[in-house]
C-alpha cells in the first residue's frame, strides 16, 4: 500500500505592511518546519509584524499544526504592535482549537481583504 502526501504549500503575498501566507496540502511534523521557515522569512517584511495565515487549502492537519499556530500567536503577542488573523480556518482544525482552548486567543477574520483592511487601519 502506497501512502501519498500532500506537501504543504505556501504562497505569500505583502499588501501594505502585512504579510499574507495562504496556507494548503498537509501541516504535520514533517512539514511544520517548511511553514515556520516561511513565517521566520516573512517575520521582518511587516510591521510588527502584521501576519495574516489563510488556511482554507489545509487538507491535513496534526497536533503539530496546532502547536505551530499556538507558537506563532504567542510570538506575535510578545511584540508590541504585532497582530495575526486566522482566515478560511477549516472546521476540523477549528474544532481542534476549540477542544483545546485555544480558539478565543486567535482572532478569526471572514476574507483575507477583510484581514488586511482590519490590520492596516
Amino acid at each position: 500500500m502506497t501512502h501519498h502526501r500532500e506537501a504543504l504549500r505556501v504562497h505569500v503575498t505583502h499588501r501594505g505592511h502585512c504579510s499574507v501566507l495562504e496556507v494548503g496540502g498537509h501541516l504535520d511534523f514533517i512539514t511544520g518546519p517548511t511553514f515556520t521557515g516561511h513565517v521566520e522569512a516573512n517575520w521582518e517584511l511587516s510591521a510588527g509584524p502584521r501576519l495574516v495565515l489563510e488556511l482554507s487549502q489545509l487538507t491535513f492537519y496534526d497536533s503539530t499544526a496546532l502547536g505551530i499556530l499556538a507558537y506563532t500567536r504567542q510570538r506575535v503577542h510578545a511584540t508590541a504592535t504585532g497582530r495575526l488573523v486566522l482566515v478560511g480556518l477549516p472546521t476540523g482544525l477549528r474544532h481542534l482549537l476549540h477542544r483545546t482552548g485555544l480558539l478565543p486567543r486567535f482572532v478569526l477574520g471572514d476574507s483575507v481583504e477583510q484581514a488586511v483592511a482590519d490590520l492596516l487601519s
